[in-house]
Parts: structure tokens; C-alpha cells; sequence
């Protein structure tokens, strides 16, 4: 199957890791390792074998260094340029720190756009922190957070606060608040 000329649409998911990984390059080996998810698994997602759940196709996004959303495609209604969703159908991912509410995106266009809700209390582990191409602003919609990012002292960001950081270094966002932090989030991305 040549991928490269094939849309997004017609890859699935599985597709779409394999033609992002062989891009850049790497081995399901180097994936695995920098996921946390097994080269097994991979490659049976890859090959259409299993679909993966969220959890799994999140990390296997942060180890290729990219969005999940440049992996799992959202759902919306686009006409004459734009793009909207509704509140009600939001397309919602869960993870162990943080959950997704996806929000109107163009299919092919720059913007990731979302909104977060940041579980999590404590610094994760470094390899379940963020990393992807292009540049990240996040405003906070409630609560405190500490923005975390490699090589930099830790932010404290509070309610109307926002912050602009190039999210190709790994960052992590911890609620520091007694509240669970909301945040919204756009990031670049390379057009697909």
C-alpha cells in the first residue's frame, strides 16, 4: 500500500502512525521507546490488526512527536472556510492527566485547537510529557497550573493567565489549584 499519495481519510488511524513514523524516519523500535507501548502493539496497529484504544494512540502520538488530533481526525461541519462545532457533540479524550474536549479545527489546516482539563496533581514522568512540532499558547480558563518545560524554571499560571512556549521541547501542565484546572490550547502543526 503506497501511503504517501493516499488522504488521510482512506489511511485509518494505523496508516496514519506508519506513514508519520516512516517519515521521520524511526523504527517501531524507537517509537516503542519513546511511548511506552509495546513494538508488538504497534505494529498491529499499523496493520489494522487492533485499533488501539485513546491511552494507546496518545502515546504512541507523543513518542512520533506529534498531536493525537494529527492522528485521530475531528469531527466537524465545514463550509466556505468555517469550521465549527458544537458543544454537544464534542468529540472528548481521556487520559490519565489530562482530558480533551477537541474543538472546530480545519482537516488540513495549522491550528490544533482545545480545550483541557488538567487531573493531574503531581510532575508525570517525562516520557508521558508533551512534544510536537510548531508552538503552543495556552490561556487558563480556571484554576492554577504549573507549566512545565525542559530546560526552563516551571511557570505558575492562574486564572486569565497565558503562556506561549515552542512545544517541540516536553512540557506538562499540573493543577496546582484546589480546583481542576481548564485550560485552552493552540498549537501549530505541519499541514497533512
Amino acid at each position: 500500500m503506497n501511503t504517501k499519495s493516499e488522504p488521510v481519510e482512506k489511511l485509518g488511524i494505523g496508516g496514519i502512525i506508519r506513514r508519520t513514523r516512516k517519515a521521520s524516519g524511526r523504527t517501531m523500535k524507537d517509537i516503542s521507546d519513546a511511548s511506552g507501548v509495546s513494538v508488538a502493539n504497534i505494529s498491529k496497529i499499523e496493520t489494522g490488526k487492533i485499533t488501539g484504544g485513546f491511552d494507546t494512540i496518545y502515546k504512541i502520538a507523543r513518542g512520533l512527536g506529534v498531536l493525537v488530533t494529527d492522528i485521530i481526525p475531528v469531527d466537524t461541519t465545514e463550509s466556505d472556510g468555517l469550521v465549527f462545532s458544537k458543544s454537544e457533540d464534542a468529540d472528548v479524550h481521556y487520559t490519565s492527566f489530562y482530558d480533551y474536549f477537541l474543538q472546530a479545527n480545519h482537516k488540513n489546516g495549522a491550528l490544533n485547537t482545545y480545550i483541557m482539563l488538567i487531573k493531574t496533581r503531581l510532575v508525570p514522568d517525562r516520557v508521558d510529557w508533551s512534544i510536537h512540532d510548531g508552538e503552543e499558547v495556552i490561556f487558563i480558563l480556571s484554576g492554577e497550573i504549573m507549566l512545565h518545560i525542559d530546560d526552563e524554571e516551571p511557570c505558575h499560571l492562574k486564572q486569565h493567565d497565558s503562556a506561549c512556549f515552542d512545544s517541540g521541547k516536553r512540557h506538562a501542565f499540573v493543577t496546582i489549584s484546589e480546583e481542576t484546572a481548564q485550560i485552552i490550547s493552540v498549537s501549530t502543526r505541519p499541514p497533512r
